[in-house]
């Protein structure tokens, strides 16, 4: 299946960047869940997706500009979390069974 891949890093860094974080939203809600709650989290990271797209500012940005969410999380923290390239969920995982049953 994956014979005659081609992988270009360039390129994938491109596509993950073009949503300026939010592709990552996720991760950020679920750092903030244990601090103010699943429903509060989500509904302070949707409204500032919302403001980076109308504002055409990163998710970074937005949520640094929130002191709230700075001192709970500490910008080293969200400067991580809204990072494409930090965020593999799954995939490791994922790789690792595929390679078991080569």
């Amino acid at each position: 299946m994956l014979k005659g891949l081609v992988v270009r890093p360039e390129a994938m860094s491109r596509n993950l960047d073009h949503s300026g974080g939010l592709i990552v939203a996720e991760a950020v809600m679920v750092a903030l869940a244990p601090h103010i709650g699943r429903l509060k989290a989500h509904d302070l990271v949707y409204a500032a997706c919302r403001q980076a797209i109308d504002s055409n500012q990163t998710l970074f940005d937005v949520l640094r500009a929130d002191p709230k969410v700075v001192a709970l999380l500490g910008e080293d923290a969200l400067l991580r979390l809204t990072s494409p390239a930090e965020y593999l969920g799954m995939a490791p995982e994922m790789v690792d069974r595929i390679l078991e049953g080569r």
